[in-house]
């Protein structure tokens, strides 16, 4: 079966201006992911090839030099959105120069198809590259598998560019346009097409998947304090647990509040209140160890795990914490010394026990609430009376 080129060229045109048009109406300048430069590239892509298809036509200008200068600034746009969605500042100078050389060299041998193919295959080469270079440097702070489809359809243009620059400085002689029905040409528009589908579907999935990663951490995080939120700490704590009674290490679990806390906010206002809630996570993660788990529980609680550690040690790096914050100074946002202290409820899992996690909560619940009427800023540890077991609490009640 003999390929039909013009029809290929014209179903790169359709499938160009179709991605065109379905990335542009997903792009959103507010969202500085990079898919307004894309989608203009993929645009002005369209508007290239629709310049190629009319040479013979119209006049060289439009479909030889105009043409290849806007399929050379599409690699540009590309490098601009890759830059904006990787939220990085480099020189650009090394792929938009490539613009007015490629406008002064077509102009001058608009004649020389051989020249013409050589040096804007090598430049668009090149540009492609250095995209993938950029792409590349952030693999590993890029999510999902969007960015592979993008990097085959750059390593594809790539090696087509090359090979066409190769055939026609080997053999002048047998330089066609992209669209003659010659084996350079043939392999040219398929290749395009399949980049073309690579790279814009490619870059759509890798702001999805940065979006959904997003929603995600901020699914579990409390957005006041970007600590773990109350599903995420209390998740945390049941894998603890788990661990714990599999392999037999002591857990214990701590939950603190913040003394007097609607003072606090009468007195200096909510947005200042906010302000120490802020102030006493930030205090608290310095003091805490890597493996110590720390969330927001609610209002002015939180809730603290301390993987494989027994109460004695709890108790000690509890004290420990209640003293640091009773001995900083926190400020309001006016400046004024806001009084923020602590009082803690500790409990340690007994090992061979089969505990929920909600056990557990109840127990250290209700050591706080002994801190809380002991005098606050102090730390109390659940010791229950002998046959008696925690009331188990429901954490998530239905409305």
């Amino acid at each position: 079966m003999n390929a039909h080129v013009p029809t290929m060229f014209l179903m790169l045109i359709v499938v160009s201006g179709t991605l065109a048009v379905a990335v542009s109406t997903v792009a959103r300048s507010r969202n500085r992911d990079g898919m307004v430069w894309w989608s203009a590239g993929l645009l002005l892509y369209t508007a290239a090839y629709l310049l190629y298809s009319r040479r013979g036509q119209i006049s060289d200008v439009y479909t030889v030099v105009l043409a290849n200068v806007a399929l050379i600034t599409v690699t540009a746009l590309f490098a601009e959105g890759l830059l904006q969605f990787q939220q990085r500042r480099l020189s650009r100078w090394w792929f938009w120069s490539a613009v007015p050389i490629t406008a002064l060299f077509f102009s001058v041998f608009i004649d020389k198809l051989a020249y013409r193919v050589i040096v804007g295959s090598a430049i668009t080469a090149a540009q492609c590259t250095v995209l993938l270079v950029i792409l590349l440097q952030k693999r590993r702070e890029t999510v999902g598998r969007g960015q592979y489809f993008v990097a085959s359809g750059l390593l594809a243009a790539v090696a087509v560019f090359v090979y066409r620059a190769a055939v026609a400085a080997s053999d002048p002689a047998s330089v066609s346009p992209s669209f003659d029905a010659s084996a350079v040409g043939i392999t040219t528009v398929l290749v395009s097409v399949i980049c073309l589908i690579l790279l814009g579907m490619g870059f759509v999935l890798m702001t999805k998947e940065r979006a959904d990663e997003r929603n995600r951490v901020l699914a579990m995080r409390d957005e006041l304090t970007g600590l773990a939120n109350r599903r995420s700490v209390i998740a945390s704590l049941t894998q603890q647990m788990a661990q714990a009674q599999r392999i037999a290490l002591p857990l214990t679990l701590l939950i603190l509040d913040v003394d007097h806390f609607k003072r606090i906010n009468d007195s200096f206002g909510h947005l200042s209140g906010d302000l120490a809630l802020q102030n006493l996570a930030s205090l608290l993660q310095t003091r805490l160890r890597t493996q110590d788990i720390f969330g927001r529980f609610g209002g002015e609680e939180f809730l603290i795990i301390l993987p494989n550690t027994g109460a004695a040690d709890a108790l000690r790096l509890t004290e420990s914490l209640r003293v640091s914050v009773a001995t900083t100074r926190f400020e309001s946002l006016n400046g004024e010394s806001m009084p923020v202290t602590i009082s803690v409820g500790l409990h340690t899992q007994r090992l061979g026990t089969d505990q929920h996690c909600d056990d557990m909560i109840s127990a250290a619940d209700q050591a706080l609430y002994r801190a809380k009427d002991s005098g606050r800023n102090r730390v109390e540890v659940f010791s229950p009376p002998a046959g008696v077991v925690p009331v188990a609490l429901d954490l998530f009640p239905q409305a």
